[in-house]
C-alpha cells in the first residue's frame, strides 16, 4: 500500500509540473498558427507565358521553432492570362510550402509549389494549367497583429515556357 501512494505522488507531482505553463513576459515568441493574405502577383512584362492575378491566402503554420518555420498555403484566386492559348481569363488555386528562418520578425523564405489554372478564351474555349512555382522572399510579421510578404519566382509550365513573377501578400493572423 506504501508503494501505491508513492506512485500516486509521484505521478500528483509530475502531472502539475507538465501542465504549469510558462507566463507570457518568459514564453519564447513563436509564429502565428494561421495567416489570411490578399496576394497580388505579376509576371510584369517579361517571359513568354503572361499573367496577373488576386488571391486570397490562408497559411498554416505546420512546424515552428523559435528561429525557423514551415507554412503550407493555399489560395484562390482570379487573373487574366497571356500565353501560347491566347488571352484568358482564369481561376486559379496556389498550394505552396514555406520554409522561414528569421527572427525578431524578419524571415528570409524559400517556397516550393504549383498553381492550378483554370483559363477562358473565347477563341480557344476552356483549358486546365498546373504550373510549378518555386520562389525566394521576404516575410516580416508582426505577431498577432499583421504581415508582409515580397517574393520573386519562376513560373513554369511544359507547353507554356517560363516566366519570373513577383508577388506581393498583406494580411494579418487570426
Amino acid at each position: 500500500m506504501r508503494i501505491l501512494y508513492s506512485l500516486m505522488l509521484f505521478f500528483g507531482a509530475f502531472s502539475a509540473a507538465a501542465q504549469y505553463e510558462l507566463p507570457d513576459n518568459h514564453r519564447p515568441q513563436y509564429h502565428p498558427q494561421r495567416l489570411f493574405s490578399v496576394e497580388l502577383c505579376s509576371t510584369v512584362g517579361l517571359g513568354e507565358a503572361q499573367n496577373s492575378f488576386i488571391y486570397f491566402n490562408t497559411q498554416y503554420n505546420l512546424w515552428q521553432r523559435p528561429f525557423q518555420q514551415l507554412n503550407l498555403q493555399i489560395g484562390a484566386g482570379l487573373g487574366v492570362m497571356h500565353n501560347n492559348y491566347g488571352r484568358m481569363l482564369a481561376l486559379s488555386s496556389p498550394w505552396r510550402l514555406f520554409y522561414a528562418y528569421g527572427k525578431q520578425g524578419h524571415f528570409l523564405e524559400l517556397g516550393l509549389g504549383s498553381s492550378f489554372s483554370l483559363g477562358y478564351s473565347l477563341t480557344e474555349g476552356a483549358h486546365f494549367m498546373p504550373i510549378a512555382l518555386p520562389s525566394l522572399g521576404y516575410r516580416y510579421q508582426i505577431p498577432q497583429k499583421t504581415f508582409f510578404q515580397a517574393y520573386l519566382s519562376w513560373q513554369y509550365h511544359p507547353h507554356l515556357g517560363a516566366s519570373p513573377l513577383i508577388g506581393i501578400a498583406v494580411g494579418y493572423d487570426y
